[in-house]
């Protein structure tokens, strides 16, 4: 219920698209789909990219956009640039602040995680998370794929199984293009994508590869929801809780939470394992003065391994 004299918010073009999908033809239901599912390219690509994907003229695309009441498809992009503008930099009007008067601002925020992670780790399919850590512990190499905010879930992923000893590998978006990362992917390795939120064509293609050239190497997706194209191509997939409709800001808690677990489950398996690894991480890189301040090592060490470090100084 808004304020009085307060103007009601204007849908988004989103929402345009879904509340008038009902009343499109087929060919325009078919552009509707794409957008809804490719907001990344269906934003940047330029029209000629577009209708050679989707499968229609330019002309097709520019009628579409005038049945929702834009002058043109390039009016309809800018509606979903200022979609995606809102979704990464949300505004006081559309964010947690509004709530500030009623909740302190950090407790707030606090709870907002704290529903996001519970909610996605009770969605978590138990018998599905153990054939997930079955796939890591047997794999020969680990790729971690990630396109945008996803890339750092899927370099931290990968930072963290190298520590455990594990062959693993980010591929984010650097000087060569996802799929040419991947195109020496061999049997035996496994592949585990993140894509999160604003979904990445670039990403797309990458598994659509793997899953099509290389089909005995494993595909395990990390999503926001069943519907994200990345899922028909996975042999396994969970999904994240990230974006809740009071609270517009991104979050990634939620994903992390679930990226330790997997971490924590790994290292569980394999005891001995994990303890060399960690010791050799120890010995070779975290004593030496080069990475990491003495001092505090020391006093790390005097923290958590009391035993190991008696008679070693005040």
């Amino acid at each position: 219920m808004h304020a009085p004299g307060a103007r009601p918010e204007k849908p988004n073009i989103i929402q345009v698209i879904r509340d008038r999908y009902p009343e499109l033809n087929e060919t325009n239901k078919k552009i509707a789909d794409f957008i809804l599912q490719n907001l990344e390219m269906a934003t940047f690509a330029s029209l000629m990219e577009i209708s050679r994907k989707i499968g229609v003229s330019d002309a097709t695309l520019v009628r579409f956009a005038r049945e929702l009441d834009f002058g043109g498809y390039q009016d309809l992009r800018q509606a979903l640039v200022e979609y995606i503008r809102k979704i990464i930099y949300p505004t006081q009007k559309s964010s947690i602040l509004d709530e500030q008067g009623q909740h302190p601002f950090i407790d707030l925020v606090m709870k907002k995680d704290i529903e996001y992670i519970t909610q996605t780790m009770s969605k978590v399919d138990p018998k599905g998370f153990d054939v997930l850590i079955e796939f890591l512990l047997a794999a020969r190499r680990i790729y971690c794929m990630g396109w945008g905010l996803s890339s750092f879930l899927a370099e931290y992923l990968s930072f963290a199984l190298q520590i455990l000893s594990h062959d693993a590998t980010p591929v984010i978006r650097e000087r060569r293009p996802l799929v040419q990362q991947l195109l020496f992917i061999e049997k035996n390795d496994l592949l585990i994508t993140f894509d999160l939120i604003l979904y990445s064509s670039e990403v797309l293609e990458a598994v659509e590869y793997v899953h099509r050239e290389k089909k005995s190497v494993k595909i395990v997706t990390i999503t926001n929801k069943p519907l994200a194209q990345i899922v028909q191509y996975s042999d396994l997939s969970f999904f994240c809780d990230m974006i809740g409709h009071e609270f517009k800001l991104i979050s990634l808690t939620a994903p992390l939470c679930f990226i330790n677990a997997i971490l924590e489950q790994v290292a569980a398996k394999n005891p001995a394992k994990t303890t060399k690894a960690l010791v050799a991480f120890q010995r070779v890189v975290q004593s030496s003065p080069l990475h990491y301040s003495q001092f505090e090592l020391q006093n790390f060490q005097r923290q958590f391994h009391p035993k190991e470090c008696k008679g070693s100084g005040p």
